[in-house]
């Protein structure tokens, strides 16, 4: 393993890896220790070398970026599209020629597809994951992080080629081919802050209005403090913390120090935030406070329910014939498109190996 955080040898290790055909890339970033999460590894193995790149030191990575996009060159992934979104977001690379194996082995029906299970598959080798959650932006980097790091990459070539046998075997290799195109069109987007993304946290259904306008004023709070400090949100005050507090709407310390998910450290800190902010809520009108996400009384549209359930039953055979997972086949959105337009014609999400596959089965069930 070669760690590269100096120009002049990551200038010689790129260009060996431009003179190979088939390149296995990975990366590593700081989601869980920091708001606004960063590239923070590049891992590159070739035949006989790994690289681990540092593009948080003082170097130029636009060769990277040109071998990234070179349609000569093969780029190994798995579960890229993570890993592209976020090299386009930090650098503006783009890349062609990809093929993902965590995709291969999807449409191979394999039940566990993550890499430590298909490396232990093909290879019999034991990821560690000891560092599945360490800091990547951590330096130096302890030798065993490095090691974890490059394991990433290490095997990726290989892989690929007996995933491609098996495809291949199974005439299934022109239908990984589609998946890794789109995957070139991976680009990063921008997604607007949303004004009640606090909607989004689990186990919020037992929440009453003001209970509600609570945790809406929480999680503004932290979401402040987190951008502010450059740490995730979680490691502010967790999400459980927040829901009991929404819940109990302590209105004095002693209240506050009831709540099992409040720790002694957050009371100490955050007691009085944590008490305004609950009595700010508790003072609202009853105009002013969130409203529920209630079910809305609606006409369930009974004749497309049965068309549906008539077109997903085939495509459920068929993924059982093939042995593959039923939503890779055709997903939700797909059969109610298909269901409601009685048409194949303008689903953009219908890939053509599903259409061949499926497409004049889902129509015949509708006749």
């Amino acid at each position: 393993m070669n760690w590269i955080d100096r120009q002049e040898p990551l200038d010689r290790a790129l260009e060996q890896v431009a003179a190979q055909p088939v390149v296995a890339i990975d990366t590593e970033a700081d989601s869980l220790h920091s708001y606004f999460d960063k590239v923070c590894l590049i891992q590159i193995s070739i035949p006989g070398d790994d690289f681990v790149v540092d593009p948080l030191g003082k170097v130029h990575i636009e060769k990277f970026g040109k071998i990234l996009a070179d349609p000569a060159i093969t780029k190994i992934l798995h579960g890229g599209d993570y890993d592209l979104r976020i090299l386009n977001r930090d650098f503006g690379f783009v890349a062609s020629n990809i093929i993902d194996t965590m995709i291969c082995a999807q449409l191979l029906g394999y039940e566990a597809f993550g890499l430590a299970a298909l490396l232990d598959k093909h290879f019999g080798v034991k990821l560690n994951k000891a560092h599945q959650r360490a800091d990547w932006a951590m330096r130096p980097l302890p030798p065993d992080m490095l090691d974890y790091a490059a394991m990433d990459t290490r095997y990726l070539i290989a892989l690929a080629d007996k995933l491609r046998a098996e495809l291949e075997e199974l005439g299934r290799w022109e239908w990984a081919q589609e998946e890794f195109s789109r995957l070139e069109n991976v680009r990063y987007r921008e997604t607007p802050e949303e004004d009640e993304a606090w909607r989004r946290m689990k186990n919020i259904g037992g929440l009453d209005r003001r209970g509600l306008a609570v945790l809406k004023n929480l999680h503004g709070w932290r979401d402040t403090l987190a951008r502010k400090a450059d740490r995730p949100p979680f490691k502010i005050i967790g999400n459980d913390a927040l829901i009991e507090i929404a819940t109990k709407k302590p209105s004095d310390a002693s209240e506050l120090a009831a709540l099992k998910s409040v720790s002694t450290y957050h009371r100490g800190r955050y007691a009085g935030d944590l008490l305004r902010l609950v009595q700010t809520a508790l003072a609202l009108p009853e105009t002013e406070l969130p409203e529920r996400n209630e079910a809305k009384s609606w006409v369930r549209d009974r004749e497309l329910e049965n068309r549906i359930n008539k077109i997903k039953k085939v495509r459920d055979k068929v993924a059982a014939e093939l042995k593959i997972d039923p939503g890779l086949l055709a997903p939700r959105h797909v059969l109610t498109a298909v269901a409601s337009t009685g048409s194949l014609d303008e689903i953009a999400a219908l890939r053509n190996w599903q259409r061949n596959i499926l497409g004049q089965q889902l129509l015949d069930a509708l006749k």
